[in-house]
């Protein structure tokens, strides 16, 4: 049994039996969206945004595995003298212990929300000022303590043995003396060379620490208050301090929120308020990317009003009764069984899955309205409700549901994308369109088998709605806009039929036209741009951005880049010195250097995160240096650099701050930064993080966007050669879609319009909603010539009758996509524009287009005869001088 057989045998019980029909719809519906509703939650993890499978994503993985997950950063906002030279800076000690969960459970010092922050035990690691200032001095007083005294001791021995050869040796008792105080010297200073090679790097002034941070944090060289540079990642600037939190990695979404806001109540609690004025900012990427969940939330119910009241409005101008408003809840059951699916399959409300309910909704009153068109057209010609009903599912839904089929597969396309939020775009969208078109012939046409007929001479009124309108303005309102539509509606069909005049009569001149227009669209699209900044993809008004912001204003930084190194031993002289040599010559290339090197400085793309080689200021330090000083370094401070386990490679991390800035200046970065990774024998190198991933994501998405059209056609075509089992009938309709691509390129580029990420799978979208306009008009043509109509006359009846349905079913598709342009988030609100230009260009573009091709077809594809003789009128492209002139 074919496509026509089982979509009648569906129908026909669905007219026989509509209640359980719709009844069984009904609850189908409710029941996978309701689903939907309690299981679909807001979801804007970044992984959503990258390549899962790429060797920089499992380098990124095991980064958060081995040093925590992407930080939480605490600004104190404050002049860095009274920060750290007051009273304050133990209150941000308190600030950083509370955040840390090591607070003290029966301090009263510490409020309640210390003890949530322990008993959650969400955090890996805090790396702040305050601490690294009081776990310096502590150790340094821990080694004098300790070590010291047996140092001094065996330096004693030494100098005692010397004074001894000195006797027996005969030499002066002055002589005797200088050489056991030069033995003494050497053998102390042996001892504290490593402690004081560490302090040397730490700043001049005696052993530092809360009681004496100025040898470490301000820079004597400089105006006062200045900090160091080489400490920018904890003093950035003369205006505060930074606090990073890193949680532990693989927290659940909800343990994630409840640290974030956890933290956010800490830095609030007056407990450890900053005297002078000084405050808090929470930024980070887990807060941006809480704000976005938070934002998806409301954008979903924002877009489903928007797109239920311009649906509506739609159909209430451009459709007749009966049921005008059908396609509309046919639409919202297609939407409820992707949300509800998509859910039941695993997925999460993204940007992109936020996007598809508009989208589904456009497409699902766009095969309601094919249906119903249908549907009209038999009752026109006497036919009962229920046999209407009938004859629209036999003869309409083999088209519609080979449309339907080609469009779906079309949009699988974009299962091929290496971005997760891409492939679950186009999933969502491929089971909308399933369930938009099960809906329509199973409930849609149950519904309709049910409703009387309007007498065929009555006009349109306001009262012909559904509803009772609730005012006689609104219905004066309605009128009003009703005119006008129909103004606009005599003036495109006379343009329509002037342009269908010219497809019939000069195939040629309009072929060759568009494919030019096409070529220029498509080399006109190489040098449009893919951009991808943080601000085109949250709402520039989320709060978190604005404090990704702040964080920038204040320290001219706003994101980390790791390089990760690898080996048996990571600490030896020569991995130590290729790595200080490596990130010497990385930050110099990229602006930091000069001997006041400063984060803030136009021109400087890169400063000094934490890294191990910063520890060991040597040119050639033996192990035995290296060791010591690692022995000297609080445990609390090496983790951030170093992880080293009991089995398995070590791994050390040298850290980089950038600035907020375009991807394709980002890429350009980390390219740079790729090329100069040369490590010696035994260790590997790999540049990783979430600015490497996003980067590389642009870079991806730049070059998928053209393969991916490809595939797309080629699908389509596959597609269409296997339903209809003839190249004629499956590629003609292929030729205004493939053009589309290329016009719809041109009008972008010639507006200066850029892509982001989901507007870069635009030439797949193309494809994929002009497939249907060019399929269903294509089919009813061939039914026409098969009833024996000429070429011209077949196209006339085709765009009098099923065109006026293609017509309103490419604005409802528009539609769906244009309500996304009341988004918030700015991807979405640009992706809904930019496809609006698109599709309203492609839909006119195949209504001019599909007749040249058809007729082209018909005279067996010959050349095109693009140029007229003067003097002779051309023959119609079929041979028929009744073609032309019909």
């Amino acid at each position: 049994m074919g496509v026509r057989g089982i979509l009648g045998r569906v129908s026909e019980w669905s007219v026989t039996n509509p209640t359980q029909s719709l009844t069984a719809v009904v609850a189908i519906v409710a029941m996978v969206g309701l689903i939907g509703v309690l299981r679909l939650t807001p979801d804007a993890d970044t992984d959503k945004l990258f390549d899962t499978g790429s060797d920089a994503y499992a380098g990124t993985v095991e980064l958060r595995d081995r040093f925590g997950d992407d930080a939480i950063v605490v600004l104190a906002q404050q002049d860095l003298r009274q920060l750290v030279l007051t009273d304050d800076i133990r209150q941000l000690l308190k600030l950083e212990t509370c955040l840390s969960g090591n607070a003290p459970p029966d301090d009263p010092d510490f409020p309640e929300v210390c003890r949530e922050i322990a008993d959650l035990e969400a955090t890996r690691v805090v790396f702040g000022p305050a601490t690294f200032l009081n776990q310096t001095g502590s150790q340094a007083a821990s080694f004098v303590t300790s070590a010291a005294g047996a140092t001094l001791t065996d330096a004693q021995q030494a100098a005692d043995r010397a004074a001894q050869r000195a006797r027996r040796q005969g030499l002066s008792e002055v002589r005797q003396q200088e050489l056991a105080t030069e033995a003494f010297n050497d053998a102390l200073g042996g001892a504290v060379g490593g402690f004081a090679e560490l302090l040397a790097g730490l700043g001049e002034g005696g052993i530092p620490g809360l009681d004496n941070p100025e040898p470490v944090v301000f820079d004597s060289r400089l105006p006062e208050g200045t900090p160091k540079a080489r400490f920018g990642y904890l003093f950035p600037s003369s205006e505060g301090a930074l606090v990073s939190v890193r949680l532990q990695p693989n927290l659940s979404d909800d343990t994630r929120r409840r640290a974030t806001e956890l933290i956010r109540q800490a830095t609030a609690d007056e407990a450890f308020a900053l005297a002078g004025g000084g405050s808090y900012e929470i930024s980070g990427v887990p807060v941006v990317v809480e704000g976005l969940a938070d934002e998806l939330g409301s954008e979903l119910f924002l877009l489903l009003g928007v797109a239920l009241v311009v649906m509506a409005m739609t159909l209430i101008i451009s459709f007749g009764p009966p049921l005008r408003l059908l396609p509309l809840f046919v639409a919202l059951g297609a939407a409820a069984m992707a949300f509800g699916l998509l859910s039941i399959v695993g997925g999460s409300l993204t940007m992109a899955s936020v996007a598809v309910l508009p989208v589904v909704i456009g497409l699902g009153v766009d095969y309601a309205i094919q249906l119903q068109s249908r549907f009209r057209e038999a009752i026109a010609v006497g036919e009962r409700p229920a046999a209407a009903a009938v004859i629209a599912a036999v003869r309409g839904g083999p088209v519609i549901a080979t449309a339907a089929l080609a469009t779906a597969v079309g949009f699988m396309a974009l299962v091929l994308s290496p971005i997760p939020m891409v492939r679950e775009f186009a999933l969502a969208l491929v089971v909308g369109i399933i369930a938009a078109l099960a809906i329509a012939v199973t409930a849609g046409l149950a519904a309709l088998s049910l409703i009387d007929q309007r007498p065929a001479g009555r006009r349109w009124s306001p009262a012909g709605l559904v509803w009772p309108l609730p005012s006689a303005r609104l219905a004066g309102g309605l009128s009003w806009l009703r005119r006008r539509v129909d103004g606009g509606r005599r003036r495109a069909l006379s343009f329509g039929s002037a342009s269908l005049a010219t497809a019939i009569s000069r195939p040629g001149i309009v072929l060759v036209a568009a494919l030019l227009l096409a070529a220029g669209g498509w080399a006109a699209s190489t040098r449009t741009e893919v951009v991808s900044d943080i601000d085109e993809l949250v709402p520039a008004d989320l709060p978190a951005l604005q404090s990704v912001e702040a964080l920038e204003s204040a320290t001219g930084v706003s994101g980390e880049l790791d390089v990760i190194v690898r080996g048996e031993d990571v600490t030896t002289p020569e991995a130590l010195s290729w790595m200080r040599d490596f990130k010497q010559r990385v930050l110099e290339q990229h602006g930091f250097a000069g001997r006041f090197p400063d984060c803030r400085a136009e021109g400087t793309d890169l400063c000094p995160g934490p890294a191990l080689p910063d520890l060991v200021l040597a040119d050639n330090p033996s192990q035995e240096r290296i060791d010591g000083i690692l022995e000297i370094v609080p445990e609390y401070f090496l983790q951030a650099m170093l992880s080293r386990p009991e089995a398995g490679e070590q791994v050390a991390n040298l850290a980089f701050l950038i600035p907020v800035q375009p991807l394709d200046e980002q890429e350009a970065l980390i390219e740079e930064i790729r090329a100069e990774l040369d490590p010696p024998p035994g260790l590997s190198a790999e540049v990783v993080g979430l600015p490497v991933l996003a980067a590389d994501a642009n870079a991806e998405l730049s070059g998928s966007r053209y393969w991916l059209t490809l595939v797309g056609l080629v699908a389509v075509g596959a597609v269409l050669m296997a339903v209809y089992r003839s190249p004629r009938r499956a590629l003609v309709p292929l030729i205004p879609i493939a053009l589309a691509t290329g016009w719809s390129a041109l009008v972008l580029a010639l507006m200066g319009i850029a892509l982001n990420p989901m507007s870069a799978t635009l030439g797949v979208l193309v494809i994929a909603v002009t497939t249907e306009f060019s399929v269903i008009l294509a089919a009813r043509y061939h039914e026409e010539r098969a009833r024996g109509l000429s070429v011209g006359e077949a196209l006339r009846v085709t765009y009098a009758r099923t065109g006026a349905a293609v017509l309103i079913s490419g604005i409802t598709s528009i539609a769906g996509f244009g309500v996304l342009i009341a988004s918030g988030i700015t991807m979405l609100r640009d992706f809904g524009l930019v496809t609006v230009v698109d599709l309203s260009v492609a839909l006119i573009g195949v209504m001019i287009v599909l007749p040249a091709s058809l007729v082209w077809a018909e005279g067996g594809f010959r050349p095109l005869p693009v140029r007229r003789r003067r003097g002779r009128r051309p023959a119609s492209p079929a041979s028929k001088p009744s073609d032309a002139a019909a």
